[in-house]
């Protein structure tokens, strides 16, 4: 079964989250908008894409931010939708060589954040670091739903990222209107699923 629509859950601890929506929802939001487009036009699957920010309260020792914390909030929020949680953590388990996770109609993704304040930094970071991890995550997901094989919607798409991470290929790159750009001038980076 296909989701029938990808959500964004940008997450962030309840102390802090006022401070992060601030400082990242409007990149978080225009990455939404510009995955629903990179989906379409580079993968040929059209699903519609939301995004929110869930502030995460921390709990005892179960209750604390985990991969097993979100498995338990897709579950709940229903399997007829992609869930994709954006988190400051990296999963301790991962068969994905990122800082994600991925099974069927869930992708959990470590969101960076510069050690610098500023927006040039932030953005920096946002768009050459969480941004590939992403598409990386979305691109094993939105191929399992098209009905690919594991060999093609697992093994290639590790076998491109490690093109990539090694600096053999580079990332395919995008302005603010989505238009290609150079790796000087760009908002967003994905990896180059045109060679799948």
């Amino acid at each position: 079964m296909n989701a029938e629509k990808l959500f964004f859950i940008y997450v962030a601890p309840n102390d802090e989250w006022e401070r992060l929506e601030a400082e990242d929802w409007g990149y978080v939001s225009g990455m939404a908008r510009f995955f629903k487009w990179w989906i379409k036009r580079h993968l040929g699957y059209d699903i519609a894409v939301e995004a929110d920010i869930l502030p995460v309260i921390p709990g005892r020792l179960f209750d604390r931010m985990s991969l097993a914390l979100f498995l338990r909030d897709h579950e709940s929020r229903g399997g007829d939708v992609y869930h994709f949680y954006l988190t400051p953590f990296k999963p301790f388990f991962t068969d994905c060589k990122t800082e994600g996770y991925t099974k069927d109609h869930f992708g959990l993704a470590q969101w960076s954040r510069p050690k610098e304040s500023g927006e040039t930094a932030r953005i920096a970071t946002f768009s050459g670091e969480n941004c590939p991890r992403i598409s990386h995550i979305l691109a094993h997901e939105i191929l399992r739903m098209q009905g690919k094989k594991k060999k093609e919607y697992f093994e290639d798409v590790h076998t491109l990222w490690a093109k990539h991470v090694d600096k053999k290929k580079p990332y395919m790159y995008f302005d603010s209107q989505f238009k290609r750009a150079t790796a000087s001038g760009f908002r967003y980076a994905t990896i180059d699923v045109d060679e799948l």
